[in-house]
């Protein structure tokens, strides 16, 4: 099984820092990816793990930073015109880690992960009162660590996380779900004998959400997808393509017929890119392009679909020396990969994506630059539609660190 390499091959940065602006065909919906300057508080890295866009002036994106000898929480806010550093909770002195944000509105956010209270990873929530980040009490099951990696909230009273803990033996599913007042351990299934792990989860309303993740069948991973109905997690059949190992990383649903998982598989000798496709009945593969040599590897770490013929997935792909940006978008028939360009020379990574439209979008990520990993915004935007054009309500969920 092919493991990716987040943090490929550093060297020192050539591109310095500014707006890059690209442009894709003008059939495109988005035609332009701009890098947007932002803040890197950690002397030994940064790493934005996810991102949530209300409007096109209001977005968080969390994840973590390294001070030099513990990680810390890290949440940033986009105003419109810059990004700042807002102050965040972290109970643990041995790692803190914010994986996922979803935002309802500019004054009710969540963001869910863990940290380490010494002996083993407990869960970790947050909520943004539209002044400050708050600790919010959270269960943990088992005696071992527990991980939230992905949370989608639908109103300020019902939101769902998802992720995996340790029973001793393996990894089993992690659900938990907010009622406007608690957090509460939620029944979920598992299939696997040697490992379950939700890495995302998207709620279109308090009677449905999808989760997905991966299973180990004895042999390799594979798509891992679960429904909620209101009532009750259970198992939906999903298909696999690669024979070495399937990892969906995360999911988005504009509608109750139509969410979109992308990801990654194995092919025995690398790592293409994986897109899967729900319209309401069946799980089915969608074809997906790949970039660079034959033998490199294609990865999706995030997606966001704002209607069912537009959504924007990111990730990365190793040119050979190092990792590259990665943006594709679904225009309702095909996915095409759009013109991306990082900042790094030794590592591009974008690890989420928030569409709020068909014409905004923001994707998050790091990338290096001597001596450490530093925060990579960038702003994917396209001529706004005609006012009589609808479209959804933005996908909240910023899915799941994979690395």
């Amino acid at each position: 099984m092919i493991r990716k390499s987040v943090l490929a091959v550093m060297s020192i940065m050539a591109i310095v820092l500014g707006c890059v602006v690209v442009t894709s065909p003008a059939s495109a919906v988005i035609d332009s990816a701009v890098v947007v300057p932002s803040p890197s508080p950690g002397i030994n890295g940064n790493f934005p793990t996810s991102v949530s866009c209300v409007t096109v002036s209001f977005c968080v994106a969390t994840g973590y930073y390294y001070t030099g000898s513990v990680s810390l929480t890290l949440v940033e806010q986009w105003d419109g015109a810059n990004w700042t550093v807002i102050p965040s909770p972290g109970p643990g002195t041995g790692g803190n880690n914010l994986n996922s944000v979803s935002c309802v509105t500019v004054s009710f956010c969540v963001a869910t992960g863990w940290y380490y209270n010494g002996s083993t990873n407990q869960t970790l929530v947050g909520q943004w009162d539209g002044a400050n980040w708050t600790l919010i009490p959270s269960p943990n099951t088992g005696s071992r660590d527990n991980f939230l990696v992905s949370v989608s909230c639908v109103t300020v009273s019902f939101c769902v996380s998802t992720g995996y803990y340790d029973n001793g033996s393996t990894n089993q599913t992690l659900i938990e779900q907010w009622d406007g007042a608690n957090w509460t351990l939620i029944p979920s299934p598992n299939i696997g004998a040697s490992g379950n792990n939700l890495t995302s989860v998207s709620c279109v309303t308090v009677s449905f959400c999808v989760t997905t993740g991966s299973y180990n069948n004895g042999s390799a991973s594979q798509t891992l997808v679960e429904q909620w109905d209101g009532a009750n997690w259970t198992v939906i059949p999903s298909p696999n393509t690669g024979t070495d190992g399937n990892f969906p990383t995360s999911v988005s649903c504009a509608t109750v017929s139509f969410c979109v998982t992308t990801g990654y598989y194995s092919n025995g000798s690398t790592n293409k890119t994986l897109v899967e496709q729900w319209d309401g009945a069946n799980w089915t593969v969608i074809p997906s392009p790949n970039t660079g040599t034959g033998t490199t590897g294609n990865f999706l770490n995030s997606v966001s679909c704002a209607t069912v013929s537009f959504c924007i997935t990111t990730g990365f792909y190793e040119n050979g020396s190092a990792t590259q940006t990665l943006v594709e978008q679904w225009d309702g028939a095909s996915w095409t990969i759009l013109p991306s360009a990082g900042p790094g020379t030794g590592s591009n990574t974008l690890n989420s994506v928030s569409c709020v439209a068909v014409s905004f979008c923001i994707a998050t990520g790091w990338y290096y630059s001597a001596p450490a990993t530093q925060t990579l915004m960038m702003s994917l935007t396209g001529p706004v539609p005609p006012t009589t054009t609808t479209t959804m309500p933005s996908d909240r969920v910023a899915p799941a660190f994979t690395g």
